[in-house]
């Protein structure tokens, strides 16, 4: 075999090996590829099952964030309840112990004006007592009647009006032509009625059924 035959082979042989080496390489990458491939596919599950771990543990404090928040809610709104009624009630009482309170002082009161009354008809009733004084006695008791008003104080119908047990206190029992039976012919002392309730009822006289 010539020389040049033999380089040729040579060649041809080495040119074989190096295509195959070649095949080789594109091989490995190919293998490489496909590894890095399923890797990344491999974090991506494993990405996605994080994050859907992640989710699944936020949906749950969510959830729990939640019912706290309307056990909360539920508190707050029954210890607003309570303190209201609380509030109501105190407020309740103080209105009731101010009108109770209101109405001892008004009753403690009521002799006060039967004194002042005596006085100004026995004044009226006596020629010497000079007139400014039955004046001065008069605006007094006018001025004191006029507060009672103010504070719902009235007084109680009586004489010629049926006769009521609840308004009315009867001492005596006449015989009279002039008025029904059971009804009031005159009033002994003035009774008075607060808002209501009766601060003291009228002493009277009532005719005989």
């Amino acid at each position: 075999m010539s020389k040049s035959k033999k380089r040729k082979e040579n060649y041809n042989r080495q040119g074989d090996e190096e295509l195959k080496k070649d095949d080789n390489v594109i091989k490995d990458e190919e293998v490489q590829n496909e590894i890095k491939s399923d890797e990344k596919i491999f974090e991506a599950e494993e990405i996605d099952r994080e994050n859907g771990e992640t989710f699944n543990e936020l949906a749950i404090a969510k959830e729990a964030w939640e019912k706290e928040k309307e056990d909360l809610l539920d508190r707050i709104k029954r210890k607003q309840a309570d303190i209201d009624n609380l509030m109501r009630i105190s407020k309740n009482q103080q209105a009731e112990t101010r009108e109770y309170a209101l109405q001892d002082f008004l009753t403690r009161l009521l002799p006060v004006m039967d004194n002042l009354e005596r006085a100004l008809y026995a004044a009226k009733d006596d020629a010497t007592i000079p007139e400014a004084y039955v004046k001065g006695l008069e605006m007094i008791y006018n001025q004191i009647f006029q507060i009672l008003e103010k504070e719902d104080v009235s007084v109680i119908d009586a004489v010629g009006a049926p006769f009521d047990p609840n308004c009315h206190h009867a001492v005596l029992q006449v015989e009279s032509e002039e008025s029904e039976p059971g009804t009031v012919t005159e009033e002994l002392q003035k009774g008075y009625r607060y808002r209501q309730r009766i601060l003291r009822p009228t002493m009277v006289k009532v005719c005989k059924e």
